[in-house]
């Protein structure tokens, strides 16, 4: 496990850096502007992310992982000091979508990296340690936010953010060494995605459209809930702060027995569609809550329960299922995550030039409905 070090000691820098600001975008954008243009926004940094994503073989193959990462870890803390001392539209704008459009993708190079190291044998156990650091470090995030908020400016949580990389930064230039072995086959001959034989493999798209489902649940909720609970509701970011650190508990406590549940035991189709059920109520609840702190935090933890689920089952169906060197299957399932930024962003501001705000939640129980009809559809592993 020693050789896996510097990658896990990276991971867990830069979630640490994406918690702290993970829930307080949508609040810092929405001082400059309208929650419709913040949902374009979000909208447009996630079509870069997915750009950035169908161009990666190429820019693997001309940069190598290793530089690539360094540039990209590098531009990631650059557009976070933008958004801290942003003064003007344009800065904040740009600052946005350069950051929106990297992040996902530092995380897709750290994956593959991570896969060079893996040998078969120890695949679900180095993947399960990985996913554990990564819910760490994101939930130990909004603790970041609670501690530095300042009234009502945000910028020490962005420039501790940006601090927050350098780790990440100094391992990537001395410690990956990680070299593309002639088994891996990384995109040189395949410069486009099977997309038709992913939709062939029922399995597969099952699987993957689920996890859409699931990340268009936390585009909707971390572009909006933000924003509903401060700004609505009237709870402080120092609360917010603690709620969401307790709210993002489940993916640390649950995953990891989870994963080992459904490889001895159940199997995940069932542990997916009970992570829907749960979900679902928790979000259909949302709309009824007043301003109670205890309230809200126990149903966001409650709704996050039923998403550690999904996640895990998702991850674990779908790697079961494909072999080390269908990479250009895995980047598409990676591209559920800026896919569905795109779909919560795109719902959430038809939804709310239609009705009020709190009507967004049952917009996001029909979306999961869908979700817990692909999780019917697939064939158990057990």
């Amino acid at each position: 496990m020693m050789r896996f070090g510097s990658i896990f000691v990276s991971t867990l820098f830069l979630s640490i850096h994406y918690g702290a600001i993970l829930y307080v975008n949508s609040s810092l954008l929405g001082s400059f502007f309208e929650l419709n243009v913040v949902s374009m926004l979000f909208l447009a940094g996630a079509v870069g992310n997915i750009i950035l994503f169908l161009f990666a073989p190429q820019l693997i193959e001309m940069f190598g992982k290793r530089l690539l990462l360094l540039i990209l870890l590098c531009l990631s803390l650059l557009s976070t000091l933008g958004l801290a001392f942003a003064s003007t539209v344009s800065v904040i704008v740009f600052s946005f979508l350069a950051y929106s459009s990297f992040i996902f993708v530092i995380y897709y190079y750290l994956d593959i990296v991570l896969e060079e190291l893996s040998t078969d044998t120890k695949t679900g156990e180095i993947r399960g340690i990985y996913l554990t650091i990564i819910n760490i470090g994101i939930a130990l995030g909004p603790l970041v936010t609670a501690t530095l908020v300042e009234g009502p400016t945000l910028r020490p949580i962005y420039i501790a953010a940006a601090l927050l990389l350098l780790p990440s930064i100094l391992l990537a230039l001395l410690s990956f060494k990680s070299k593309t072995p002639k088994w891996h086959g990384l995109h040189r001959y395949h410069s486009l995605l099977p997309f038709n034989l992913w939709w062939r493999t029922k399995g597969l798209r099952h699987a993957t459209l689920a996890k859409l489902v699931l990340e268009s649940f936390f585009g909707l909720m971390i572009i909006y809930v933000p924003v509903y609970l401060h700004s609505v509701i009237g709870f402080e970011w120092e609360t917010l702060g603690i709620m969401f650190f307790i709210m993002l508990l489940p993916f640390v406590i649950f995953q990891w027995p989870v994963g080992e549940l459904a490889d001895r035991f159940i199997g995940e189709k069932e542990l997916m569609i009970i992570g829907f059920l749960i979900m679902g109520a928790a979000t259909f609840s949302m709309p009824y809550l007043g301003p109670v702190v205890i309230l809200w935090t126990a149903i966001l933890f409650l709704s996050r329960v039923g998403a550690s689920l999904i996640e895990v089952t998702t991850e674990s169906y779908f790697f079961k299922h494909v072999r080390a060197e269908d990479t250009r299957l895995i980047s598409i399932f990676r591209l559920a995550r800026p896919a569905g930024f795109i779909v919560g962003a795109v719902v959430g501001s038809l939804t709310l030039n239609l009705f009020s705000f709190e009507k967004i939640f049952f917009v996001l129980v029909v979306i999961i409905f869908f979700g817990l009809r692909e999780s019917l559809s697939i064939r158990d592993t057990r």
